[in-house]
Order: C-alpha cells, then sequence, then structure tokens
C-alpha cells in the first residue's frame, strides 16, 4: 500500500511529477498560442500613442474598441482577452519573451515601465524556498512590480491583505472583537492605542454611561479616578 504522505491529492508523487512536466508542456503551447493571438491583434490594431492615428496615417473606420471587438466576436472569446493578449504582445516583443514562464507573469510584469527593466526582471526569477529553485510564480511577478498576492507571505504582505478584507465597517467590528479577546494581541496594544478605541467605542451616550458606571465599580479605578479628577477637595484621603 503506497503511503499517504507520498500522494499529493489523489495520486502519488510520481504520478503528479508526470502531470506537473505535461502541464508546463502544455503551458508553453497555451503561451505559444496567447502570443501569437496578441501578434494578431497587434496587426488588427497595432499600437497606437494617446491620441494618435494609424500609422498609415488613412482615415480610421472603426475605433480601437470596435475593431477589437469585431476581432473578439469573430474568434468568438471576450474583447477584454483580446485587449490582454494584444497588451502583452506589444510589451513583449518575441525576441524578449522567454520560453518556460507562463503567458500571465509575462503580462504581469509587461507593467514595468522601461524596456530594459523589463528584459532583465524576466531573467531574474526568484528564489522559490518551497522547491528550493529560482522560478517564476504569479505572486513572484506581482511582488516585483508592487501588485497584491495571492498569498500573502510577508508580515506586510498579510496585514494588507486583512486591510482588504476588513474595507466592510460589519465585518472590520467582528474581526476587531475577536481580536481584542486575545491575550497576546492586546499586549502589544499601547495604552495610548488601548484609550483611543475605548473613545470611540462609547462615543454612543448610553454606551458611555454604562462603560462608565462598570469601570467605577471597580475599587481600584474609582479611587484614581476621583484623585486625579478632584486634587483640591482632600477626596485622595478619604
Amino acid at each position: 500500500m503506497t503511503d499517504v504522505s507520498e500522494r499529493i491529492g489523489n495520486v502519488t508523487r510520481q504520478r503528479y511529477e508526470q502531470l506537473v512536466t505535461q502541464a508546463k508542456e502544455l503551458i508553453a503551447q497555451v503561451a505559444r498560442a496567447q502570443f501569437a493571438l496578441g501578434d494578431m491583434a497587434l496587426e488588427v490594431e497595432p499600437m497606437r500613442p494617446v491620441g494618435g492615428s494609424m500609422p498609415n496615417g488613412t482615415d480610421d473606420l472603426f475605433t480601437v474598441t470596435e475593431s477589437l471587438q469585431l476581432f473578439a466576436d469573430d474568434i468568438g472569446v471576450d474583447r477584454r482577452m483580446v485587449e490582454d493578449w494584444r497588451y502583452t504582445a506589444n510589451r513583449w516583443p518575441n525576441e524578449r519573451r522567454k520560453d518556460g514562464v507562463s503567458f500571465t507573469v509575462h503580462r504581469i510584469l509587461a507593467s514595468v515601465v522601461d524596456d530594459d527593466e523589463r528584459w532583465a526582471a524576466i531573467e531574474d526569477a526568484p528564489f522559490n524556498p518551497r522547491t528550493g529553485a529560482r522560478q517564476w510564480t504569479p505572486d513572484g511577478a506581482k511582488r516585483v512590480v508592487g501588485q497584491r498576492v495571492d498569498r500573502p507571505v510577508t508580515v506586510d504582505e498579510k496585514v494588507q491583505a486583512v486591510a482588504d478584507l476588513t474595507r466592510d465597517n460589519e465585518v472590520a467590528a467582528q474581526v476587531a472583537t475577536d481580536l481584542l479577546k486575545r491575550p497576546a494581541v492586546t499586549e502589544h496594544v499601547t495604552p495610548a492605542e488601548k484609550v483611543r478605541v475605548v473613545t470611540e467605542l462609547t462615543r454612543d451616550d448610553t454606551v458611555a454611561q454604562q462603560v462608565t458606571t462598570d469601570l467605577l465599580g471597580r475599587p481600584d479605578v474609582a479611587r484614581k479616578t476621583m484623585r486625579d479628577d478632584y486634587p483640591d477637595y482632600g477626596l485622595a484621603a478619604a
């Protein structure tokens, strides 16, 4: 019987490696096809300078969008895919396209503005600690160009991912409530930040009244409050 630890998903590790090899070959074929489609879209509509006309100076019968929409309709795909292929193919001339690197990675790195920097970037694949090799992944390319990654690894990436997920106030409130229940988390929050949080939470007069009542029910808090608020009335000695 095969050791479960030697399985990945529903297949043995050996079969998995075979599938990876076959998949890489297919991905290479897909990349070549996508670049070829991009080149075709560029032939239909060459890239123009902003506000520019057709390179040959002829009058336009169609706008760029209309031409690409017609091309997309005739080959049965979404126009945005055609625009994606066209943009990426334009940013990566044939002699600069890297064999073994997916079209997706080429598309992400296409946002590197400087041509020389773009050419150099794709030659410098990042190290993948899982495989122990230097290889491109979409997240690796996104780190190069400063885009949000799909699988955050560093603390900064995780913080940004949490920030994105908590843009909704109700979600943020629930997350904050859960986090404040964790002593290991709250011990790293400064007193000033804790005061600010309490201030925000007690803007409602009813909440503030209840919190005040509860706090003054704690003898140590009540004595300290009385000393701080009424130093001239001799209450500190009471």
